[in-house]
């Protein structure tokens, strides 16, 4: 982009590509383009949209808890507010993105979802989801206008919301093993989903309040989530991506098995584990 327009500075950037390229220009556009691609790769691997998702899961599986708390929090934050300036600045660039930003949103929502599915470990199990949330923001960008811009900003300020709630939850289950295997002199093993068995009957005031975070993450009304993602939908139709909507809607409701799945286990299953009697009433 530098070597094309011999700037980078994002006012500048945005006066020069108001202007239309006439044809014995055109190989700048070209320049301008392939750099904006090589750029928007590089931020769909830092955020793990799918298909540059595939280091996340291990990688934040095999991290102390902590790290994979602020990094899968924190740096989307800054990259999306980034994107959202740049989708400011460089409207025009931005529209000849759009599908780029339109297929990338659809397959991370897509495997998030499946791939979601075949977990049984907790932490890997959110990190698979959270690359579904990130093809919402990511196919919210794709409608290139002002209602696509507040309602990601909405999204991406629920989404925080929501993942502190999810994390400060299983961190209580990460310290709570802790405090038990000091007891039996045990190695640290990873929580699966049959961890939280009969959770309920143990304590029903964070039974209650993980079920209505769960609920938001997978935007089942009238929680927070799903106003989040109907903003979203709505932006996309005003934006004439019908089809791309209804794709999303139906991968949306299978997201909600998995997350019923812990909800089972919360209310409904009756295995009884040690971890669970150490966490605080």
């Amino acid at each position: 982009i530098y070597g094309a327009l011999g700037t980078l500075n994002f006012h500048n950037l945005n006066i020069i590509l108001s202007f239309s390229f006439d044809e014995s220009y055109i190989y700048l556009k070209s320049m301008v383009l392939l750099g904006g691609l090589f750029i928007f790769i590089t931020l769909f691997f830092k955020v793990a949209a799918a298909p540059f998702h595939f280091w996340s899961p291990d990688i934040y599986e095999g991290s102390p808890l902590s790290s994979t708390i602020v990094f899968s929090i924190l740096p989307k934050v800054a990259i999306f507010n980034f994107f959202i300036k740049c989708s400011c600045f460089f409207s025009q660039l931005f529209y000849d993105f759009q599908y780029l930003f339109l297929i990338v949103g659809v397959i991370s929502i897509s495997i998030g979802t499946l791939l979601t599915l075949r977990q049984k470990r907790i932490k890997r199990l959110f990190i698979y989801s959270s690359i579904a949330q990130v093809g919402f923001i990511i196919a919210g960008l794709s409608s290139c206008s002002l209602d696509g811009l507040i309602s990601i900003y909405f999204f991406l300020f629920i989404y925080i919301l929501t993942s502190i709630l999810v994390w400060n939850f299983i961190t209580q289950f990460y310290i709570a093993q802790q405090d038990v295997n000091r007891q039996i002199k045990g190695n640290l093993s990873p929580i699966f989903i049959s961890s939280f068995s009969n959770f309920f009957a143990i304590n029903k005031i964070s039974s209650f309040f993980f079920l209505a975070t769960l609920f938001s993450v997978a935007g089942i009304p009238p929680f927070c989530g799903f106003l989040a993602k109907i903003l979203v939908l709505i932006s996309l139709v005003n934006a004439n991506l019908f089809y791309t909507s209804l794709t999303i809607v139906i991968i949306s409701s299978i997201s909600a098995f998995y997350y019923i799945r812990i909800v089972k286990a919360f209310f409904f299953e009756t295995k009884d584990i040690k971890i669970k009697n150490k966490i605080m009433q």
